[in-house]
């Protein structure tokens, strides 16, 4: 009924800032990539048969005004673009700690990390792996660029693990380096593709505290293909050589208004001595 109990009890909780800080960027913001690879290796071997290298770096650790000396226990949640519908996109190869303390940060992958078991040490040229795998498009074919994946926003195709740190103490930098690489065959005939890995602290063992936008870090990731940067490039030049044509030909009308073309002709042999006749 209109009179009756219609309280709802809401539960807020609240806590202390941590202070925990991490700061996240990429290696590189914008990266070329071959956006012709039609038919990629299904199982490669090594991880350079897969596309380029793409690198997500991060530092943890405590800001200067907190009120902690440390936390223990520190965890992390990785969220990564791993997939475009089923096939890969941002294939992990593995992560990277640097640590100053000894077996004291990891990761659970989750068989996320390198789950396909490829090679990131090989020497041999990609072209090598590669043979027989790539087919032009057609020259009516127009690449479409992808809708931006944000992990931040959990899109489709982000997966999660979690990093643990034991202790993490103020003073203290723990840096995490993801290596992956773009599954270059998942990209054919495609355009511009943004995605944004997202890292977030979700828990430590002392009680009462709570995360602000300062525990949270995204990282974001630029692709395009390197056949536009080709085109782009062939406008220039085209477009370079016909300004440098009509500067010259303007030059030229220039200097012919001047008068620099018209030039006097120099007194012939004949003409001196019939001057001189003259005088005499």
């Amino acid at each position: 009924t209109l009179l009756g109990d219609n309280t709802q009890r809401v539960t807020i909780k609240v806590g202390y800032p941590a202070g925990i800080e991490l700061l996240g960027r990429p290696l590189r913001e914008r990266q070329p990539y071959s956006n012709d690879v039609k038919d990629g290796i299904v199982s490669p071997s090594t991880a350079k048969a897969i596309g380029p290298d793409v690198r997500h770096e991060l530092e943890v650790s405590i800001s200067q005004n907190a009120q902690e000396e440390g936390f223990d226990n520190v965890v992390l949640k990785v969220n990564w673009p791993e997939y475009l519908g089923e096939k890969y996109l941002l294939y992990l190869v593995h992560v990277t700690i640097e640590d100053s303390k000894q077996d004291n940060t990891y990761c659970v992958s989750g068989g996320i990390i390198n789950h396909a078991d490829v090679e990131d040490n090989t020497v041999r040229k990609r072209r090598q792996v590669e043979d027989g795998s790539r087919e032009r498009r057609s020259g009516d074919e127009a690449p479409k660029d992808l809708p931006p994946i944000n992990c931040a926003e959990d899109s489709e195709g982000c997966r999660n693990f979690n990093c643990y740190i034991t202790r993490l103490e103020k003073g203290n930098t723990v840096s995490f380096k993801f290596l992956a690489r773009l599954w270059e065959s998942t990209l054919y005939n495609v355009g511009n593709v943004n995605v944004t890995s997202f890292v977030n602290v979700t828990s430590v063992a002392q009680e009462d505290f709570v995360f602000g936008p300062e525990g949270k870090s995204a990282m974001r990731s630029q692709f395009y293909p390197s056949s536009a940067t080709k085109r782009n490039y062939l406008w220039i030049i085209i477009g370079s050589v016909i300004a440098g044509i009509l500067l010259l030909i303007l030059i030229i009308i220039i200097l012919w208004k001047c008068g620099f073309f018209k030039r006097k002709a120099p007194p012939t042999v004949r003409a001196e001595a019939h001057e001189h006749e003259a005088e005499g």
